[in-house]
Formats: C-alpha cells, structure tokens, sequence
C-alpha cells in the first residue's frame, strides 16, 4: 500500500541507514528526542536522524520502499 507517512530516517552522509514510519509528527519527533538523549551527540557530524513527510509503500506496517523525497 503506498501512503504519505512521518518516517524518522537515520542518514549517514547521503546513505537512508535506517527509516521508521509513525502515524503523526509528534510521535516521530519524540522519538527522535529519546534517540538524541538516550545516545548523546558523537563526534560523527555525518550522522543525522530527522522526520519527513515521505510518500512510501508499506507492507504490514514496514517500509518497503520510498517513493519520492
């Protein structure tokens, strides 16, 4: 099923490492907080965990794809 959802994305340079989606910003950048207090801030400037607004294609509640950024 492909849907517009908030997905926390874990980026390291240009490269997707890791994508989430939540049903709502709020829950995505609360998470997000708990990530940044839980692990800190390293020396690692590449490494970036932020919420978009993506269109993705979902399979029992997974990210298969992003469609468009």
């Amino acid at each position: 099923m492909i849907e517009l959802s908030f997905v926390l994305l874990l980026m390291i340079g240009d490269e997707k490492v890791e994508y989430t989606p939540y049903e709502n910003l709020s829950k995505c950048l609360t998470v997000r907080r708990k990530i940044k207090r839980n692990v800190g801030y390293t020396m690692d400037f590449d490494k970036k965990w932020s919420c978009k607004q993506l269109k993705v294609r979902l399979e029992a509640g997974e990210i298969m794809e992003i469609i468009e950024q």
